[in-house]
C-alpha cells in the first residue's frame, strides 16, 4: 500500500471535513459524523447498509449500485469517500495492473478500503474534500462519489465546491459517477423517514433539502452528458468532464 501522508479527503463523507468550521461553509457541526466511522464499525457497515438499508429503507437493492458503478469504472480509476472499499472489491474491471487510488479524510476508511484491495497495489491519499486536491496526483480516467454526497454539510454551494475538486483530478473526457441518497421527498416507508430525520439530527446525513432538480443542477454545472437515474430514494449520476 503506498500511503502519501503528505496529502490532506467514506463511506458518507462527513469524514472529509473534520478541519472545517461552522462559518466557514455554513455547515452544521462534522464531529459527530467523523466519530461514526472506527474500525469497529467499518467491521458491519457493510451488513447495515448493502444488506439492509439500501433495500428496506432507501429502496434501491445494492445490486443497482453494483451495476452502476461497473458500467462507468475505468482501469485508471480514483475513489473518493472509500469506505470499506465494498463496490471496488465487487467491481469486475479492476483487476492487478489498473491504476487505483483512495482518497478520504478518515485513516480507519482507507486502511480498511486498501487491506480489501491490497492485490491492486492503490494510491491511498488522505486529503479533505473542502480543500483543492487535483495538484498532488496525475488525473485519472473515472472518479467515484458513492454515497458521499448525502452526508456533505452544508447546503447546495458547498456541493458544487466538492465536485469542482473532484471533476479537476479527472482527465478531460473522464467520467465522473456516483449515488447519493436524496432528502426529498422523503422515502417512502416509515423506517426510511425515520432513519433520515436521526441521521440528519446527528449529522451523519446533510441531505434533507436535496432533491433531484437541484442535483442535477449542480452536476449539470460541472459536467457534460450528465445522466441521471432515481431509484427509490437514491439517485445513479454520471457525467463527463468538459
Amino acid at each position: 500500500m503506498r500511503y502519501n501522508r503528505n496529502a490532506s479527503c467514506s463511506l458518507c463523507s462527513n469524514l472529509c471535513f473534520s478541519s472545517m468550521t461552522v462559518s466557514q461553509f455554513d455547515s452544521p457541526d462534522p464531529e459527530p459524523g467523523y466519530q461514526v466511522y472506527s474500525r469497529r464499525t467499518l467491521s458491519w457497515y457493510d451488513t447495515i447498509v448493502h444488506r439492509f438499508s439500501n433495500r428496506w429503507l432507501w429502496n434501491c437493492p445494492t445490486e443497482n449500485l453494483k451495476q452502476w458503478f461497473d458500467r462507468h469504472v475505468s482501469s485508471n480509476h480514483l475513489d473518493v469517500g472509500v469506505g470499506t472499499g465494498y463496490f471496488l472489491k465487487q467491481s469486475t474491471k479492476l483487476v492487478p495492473g489498473c491504476r487505483l487510488g483512495l482518497l478520504d479524510a478518515n485513516p480507519n476508511c482507507l486502511e480498511a478500503a486498501a487491506s480489501r484491495v491490497a492485490e491492486l497495489k492503490p494510491e491511498v491519499f488522505q486529503a479533505n474534500l473542502a480543500e483543492s486536491f487535483a495538484e498532488r496526483f496525475d488525473p485519472y480516467e473515472s472518479l467515484s462519489l458513492m454515497y458521499v454526497l448525502h452526508c456533505l454539510p452544508g447546503a447546495i454551494p458547498f456541493r458544487r465546491r466538492v465536485l469542482q475538486h473532484c471533476v479537476a483530478s479527472v482527465i478531460p473526457g473522464g467520467r465522473l459517477f456516483g449515488a447519493t441518497i436524496l432528502g426529498q421527498p422523503q422515502p417512502m416507508g416509515w423506517w426510511g423517514r425515520l432513519a433520515m430525520e436521526k441521521y440528519n439530527r446527528k449529522g451523519i446525513f446533510g441531505n434533507l433539502n436535496d432533491t433531484l432538480d437541484r442535483m442535477q443542477e449542480v452536476l449539470s454545472e460541472s459536467l457534460a452528458d450528465v445522466q441521471t437515474e432515481q431509484i427509490g430514494s437514491v439517485v445513479l449520476f454520471a457525467g463527463v468532464r468538459p
